[in-house]
């Protein structure tokens, strides 16, 4: 009777693989499933795109990944990305990637970037010599593509446009805010009138300046009459301001 049994199972099972032949083969691809090196690379620029702190319009993002393709086992896909070199955000930036599959860590890998950022600078446009004021005819704003951050450089025209060059510049130079000063409103040397008020009274009296004065900022000036070192605000080219 066993016998007979086990003839009979074993007919069912010969007949079952005839009729579905592919079923041990769909069973075993539905197993696994395949990350490829394109959806690594552009879930990476993503990645970047959503945690750096440019707009996405500023950002040329270069993905170095040397391996290929990766295999895991069939569920729900996360990739995980993990961005280091601290609080770098320009350059070379090492990234890695974690691959979990229904919350189960999978796969670690490391990828490399490279972040170029489109920044607005303000440039010479002929030679500047100490001293020389800067005006649309010797300054523009160029747009530059760099993975440096230009944290020192001047961005806008707005504030450059009036500033003294502190030393030469050349010819196509990146001004920086250590390139340049503001215009004294009175250099050392000059005479100046010193004006007192107080209560609706006004007293004047002929003055040297110390010190080059820029407007609103307190000065030394010499009373020439008294022939002492006082402070004043300087108020224009001409006058300096006291109190008493």
């Amino acid at each position: 009777m066993n016998k007979r049994i086990n003839i009979y199972l074993n007919v069912i099972i010969i007949f079952s693989l005839l009729i579905f032949p592919s079923l041990s083969n769909a069973t075993s691809t539905r197993e696994k499933q395949t990350i490829t090196v394109e959806e690594i690379k552009n879930s990476a620029t993503d990645f970047l795109y959503s945690t750096l702190p440019w707009e996405k319009e500023q950002l040329e993002i270069d993905i170095y990944y040397q391996g290929g393709k990766i295999e895991i086992p069939s569920g729900e896909k996360l990739l995980v990305y993990k961005k280091h070199g601290g609080s770098r955000n320009i350059g070379r930036i090492p990234i890695t990637l974690e691959i979990k599959v229904d919350g189960i860590f999978q796969k670690r890998i490391g990828v490399n970037t490279r972040v170029m950022v489109s920044q607005k600078v303000v440039k010479t446009t002929r030679q500047i010599k100490r001293g020389e004021i800067f005006t649309t005819d010797n300054i523009h704003l160029e747009t530059i593509k760099t993975e440096r951050f230009l944290g020192n450089t001047i961005k806008s025209l707005e504030d450059a446009l009036g500033y003294e060059a502190v030393n030469y510049l050349q010819n196509g130079r990146s001004l920086l805010r250590r390139s340049m000063k503001k215009p004294a409103l009175g250099s050392k040397g000059e005479k100046i009138m010193i004006l007192a008020e107080k209560n609706g009274l006004k007293i004047t009296t002929p003055g040297i300046l110390k010190e080059d004065g820029y407007k609103n900022a307190m000065v030394q000036v010499l009373n020439i009459e008294s022939k002492k070192i006082i402070y004043g605000r300087l108020v224009d080219a001409n006058t300096v301001k006291v109190s008493f």
